[in-house]
């Protein structure tokens, strides 16, 4: 009963808060978009953790199958690159008092390429990982089935942002980033007392698990840290520093973010573990989280835990479908309608619909969180990476064609390689060559020509 009210509480007060807060809202574009660039540190912080982490049960599912390669993988690498980020993009990104990416590139390139760059940001910021990962906690809660709550659960967050923006965003991350930290301090917390901290956890896992590459390829490693170059050309995170008040609220929050993503990340790989080691015979390790509070903690803490689990991946499904609607209404829509008929508001909405729609698609295509992220973020980050690195720094830009051939044949060639690696015999060392490898590879070709060119 406790465990219901806890859950229960959360969600009625996190759509609550989304269909209140909708109503302060104009249709104005900053005020829709960035919240008129209002956000303080504290808020920055809220809203820059918990988006950033959605895909929890992905988090305990490779902790399940990999061990603390978790944290090597999931955790290190975006450390890296948020700090690059606080260092070298976010005072630059913030001077520009623009809306989103594509109006970077629009006035560094031309308008076909920052479009050709707005679909990508469509398809990266897709909310299918989420989506699923929300579908998954939800049904497990309440016992309905996963493809019915892939229907029900974007509902309310598609109408409350179609009217309330950003702002409506902002407030119900805020609400959760509280409860997404107190569910996980508390259910490691208990296992750690009631099993006992590493003695137990060598006994009970298998000793690749305890090291840092869990068995793993170096290659299947290196891609890891090639998507955690997706920092960059997060919409989210320059959408975050747009909204802050002054660069250097944006700077401190990205840094005080990561201090915080540590902390999270050590009770998110621990809980993994101790799924791992207590429910060793788990036919799906996306369930791993669930399982281990269905089996293992204790009233209160259970629901707790599972409310963690829903706010942890509800504030960056919030952040994705958001983002996505706005990526077709502000970047793509507006540039191909005439002025009288666009509508920010209804061209969001509809955008919303039509991302959720693909994902759906995509979650019941695929199933897989880590499957979603990795062929999303191996086939568009690395075209991205290039055009925005150029966008803020002349002297490494391309030309417009040039900029348009890596947007156009980075994800192509590797799709490509997707499709011919499939076709390879599994023991040959060439299929350790990740597709992202590819695409980097076929950007930094066409990238090396383009300069050559410049030159001559």
């Amino acid at each position: 009963m406790l465990d219901a009210v806890i859950i229960s509480f959360v969600l009625l007060v996190t759509i609550g808060t989304g269909f209140y807060t909708s109503r302060k809202s104009s249709g104005e574009a900053d005020s829709y978009i960035v919240s008129d660039r209002s956000m303080g540190l504290f808020t920055f912080v809220a809203v820059n953790v918990s988006t950033w982490y959605g895909g929890i049960l992905g988090i305990g599912e490779y902790s399940y199958r990999y061990g603390i390669s978790s944290w090597f993988t999931q955790g290190l690498p975006y450390y890296i690159f948020a700090f690059i980020f606080a260092f070298v993009f976010a005072g630059k990104v913030r001077a520009t008092g623009l809306l989103s990416i594509p109006a970077k590139l629009r006035i560094e390139y031309n308008n076909k390429v920052a479009i050709v760059a707005s679909i990508l940001i469509f398809t990266i910021t897709s909310p299918a990982p989420y989506l699923i990962t929300a579908a998954q906690i939800i049904a497990t809660i309440f016992d309905v089935p996963v493809d019915l709550m892939l229907f029900v659960i974007p509902i309310p967050l598609i109408i409350y942002l179609s009217i309330g923006g950003f702002r409506s965003n902002i407030k119900v991350d805020v609400f959760l980033f509280f409860f997404m930290f107190a569910g996980f301090i508390a259910a490691g917390i208990y296992l750690f007392t009631t099993f006992g901290g590493m003695p137990f956890l060598e006994q009970n896992l298998p000793q690749e698990h305890l090291s840092l590459t869990g068995g793993s390829s170096f290659f299947y490693l290196l891609v890891w840290y090639l998507v955690a170059a997706w920092t960059i050309a997060d919409p989210g995170f320059h959408q975050r520093v747009y909204a802050a008040k002054t660069a250097q609220i944006a700077k401190k929050g990205i840094l005080i973010s990561i201090v915080l993503w540590a902390l999270f990340d050590f009770f998110t790989n621990a809980t993994g573990l101790f799924a791992r080691a207590l429910l060793p015979d788990l036919q799906n390790p996306v369930s791993a989280f669930p399982e281990l509070a269905a089996n293992y903690l204790p009233v209160g803490i259970k629901g707790l835990f599972l409310a963690s689990l829903f706010a942890t991946v509800y504030t960056t499904l919030n952040c994705f479908i958001f983002l996505s609607g706005v990526t077709f209404s502000n970047d793509i829509v507006k540039e191909l309608v005439p002025v009288e008929k666009f509508h920010l508001k209804r061209y969001t909405a509809i955008g919303m619909v039509l991302s959720t729609l693909i994902a759906i698609i995509l979650s019941i295509a695929l199933r897989s969180i880590v499957d979603i992220w990795y062929y999303i973020g191996s086939l568009f980050v690395p075209a991205l990476i290039f055009l925005i690195t150029g966008a803020y720094f002349k002297k490494l830009k391309l030309a417009d064609g040039f900029a348009m051939l890596q947007l156009i044949f980075i994800p192509i060639s590797a799709l490509i390689w997707i499709i011919i690696r499939k076709g390879l015999p599994s023991d040959s060392f060439i299929t350790q060559i990740e597709p992202m490898i590819i695409g980097l590879l076929t950007g930094g070709i066409i990238y090396l020509i383009g300069r050559i060119k410049n030159h001559i």
